[in-house]
């Protein structure tokens, strides 16, 4: 009976226990969920406060640049070689000479040329000593013809005799017309032949410097259609030009007479001045992107930039002294519009998944910031710590600063660029 009992008594406690154990779980979780909703609406209350970037409004000035790279070259270049075959037999300069127009760069081998001269010149003695003979037989065949004239006259002769002298009288004159036509042709074979070997010295066309000497001694020079280059002269390394690509999206802004600017990377730190002088209406056309070649020109009277050097050019296209200025980070600032809440769910189980915290849902949105038919654009103020909407006129960019031409907006006005949480 006392091990019954036992049994028994042992049961009702275990029965007691796992209830107690149903009843203390959820009151755990539910203790929890009250302790961590009470957190996220005291957080949510502390970083209720807004902290605002600010940047005064100030009168200064704006300088539109249009930028561009390109390289930097000689006004005039002239590539030079030969118009004759034949074997470089002297090189009277080296690179980086200076020479004037006419001097001499180098020359080819002359004999065969001079021989050739030489077999023309005696081919023309042969043609003017034929002309001679021809002229004495004219000469002979008129006086024939003279003598068959006078007798024919007195009938002591027939109507064919008179016709043979005549006609051996005109054989005469086409044959001395010919011989005057082979001396014209072996004068232009002197000619030429004298021409080539003028052509065998090669001088200099213009006044300048050599840039490139591709020529050596006993190289051999054969003359075609493409003529072979030996040496790249440079005109005036004083005054040279920089050739830009500018985009297609600011040639427009672009005039003869901008200013400009420009560095290479030989100098770091150091610009360089320069001006617009001519424009390009030829597009070219590289990977779908179009660009107009333009030329600043550049004084080099101290011979620091050198042909070939790779520019970062910046052209001015418009500049505005002494006025008003905002950055542009304030056009691209709008507060955000009073957050707005989704369908609610009932219950702490709903204010614990409703994804946003306790009230539910919560959406933000801002409104669009565009520019008004009349030009005008918004930005905001801050006054007495809350932002004021106005709007300003705006005229020129140069991507950092917005020039405003009208507008309740004065110097010193803490202008709006960002937003932010405590």
């Amino acid at each position: 009976m006392a091990d019954t009992i036992t049994v028994e008594a042992i049961t009702r406690r275990r029965k007691r226990f796992r209830l107690r154990g149903w009843i203390f779980w959820p009151l755990v979780i539910l203790a929890l969920a009250g302790g961590g909703y009470a957190f996220l609406k005291s957080r949510n209350a502390t970083t209720a406060v807004i902290h605002y970037t600010t940047t005064e409004a100030k009168t200064g000035d704006i300088t539109v640049t249009v930028t561009a790279v390109g390289t930097v070259q000689p006004i005039q270049q002239v590539d030079v070689g030969s118009l004759i075959s034949g074997t470089i037999s002297e090189i009277d300069v080296a690179i980086n000479d200076t020479v004037k127009k006419g001097q001499v760069l180098a020359r080819l081998d002359t004999s065969s040329l001079e021989a050739e001269l030489a077999r023309d010149q005696a081919t023309l003695a042969a043609r003017k000593a034929e002309v001679e003979d021809m002229r004495a037989a004219q000469e002979a065949a008129a006086a024939s013809l003279d003598r068959a004239q006078k007798i024919h006259d007195k009938g002591l002769n027939s109507a064919e005799d008179l016709a043979t002298a005549t006609t051996t009288q005109r054989r005469a004159g086409a044959a001395l017309a010919s011989a005057l036509a082979n001396v014209q042709v072996a004068e232009a074979d002197v000619k030429l032949s004298q021409t080539n070997i003028d052509k065998a010295v090669i001088v200099a066309p213009i006044d300048g410097m050599v840039l490139d000497l591709k020529a050596d001694l006993g190289q051999t020079v054969s003359a075609s259609t493409n003529t072979v280059v030996l040496f790249t002269l440079a005109h005036d390394l004083g005054q040279m030009e920089l050739q830009i690509d500018v985009d297609e999206a600011d040639i427009g802004k672009v005039q003869v007479g901008n200013p400009a600017s420009f560095s290479v990377d030989a100098y770091l730190g150091q610009t360089f001045p320069a001006k617009v002088s001519q424009m390009h209406y030829a597009p070219q056309t590289v990977d779908s992107i179009v660009t107009y070649p333009t030329i600043l020109a550049i004084d080099n009277s101290d011979h620091r930039l050198r042909p070939g050097m790779t520019a970062s050019a910046d052209v001015t296209v418009e500049e505005v002294k002494g006025v008003m200025t905002v950055p542009n980070a304030a056009f691209r600032y709008t507060p955000p519009i009073a957050p707005t809440r989704g369908p609610k769910s009932s219950g702490l189980l709903g204010m614990l998944f409703s994804g946003g915290g306790p009230g539910g849902n919560r959406q933000t949105t801002s409104v669009t910031n565009a520019v008004t038919k009349d030009g005008y654009r918004n930005l905001y103020i801050l006054k007495d710590g809350q932002p004021t909407q106005i709007a300003v006129k705006t005229g020129v960019t140069d991507g950092d600063l917005t020039q405003v031409l009208d507008g309740p907006l004065t110097a010193g006005d803490a202008v709006i660029t960002a937003q932010g949480g405590k």
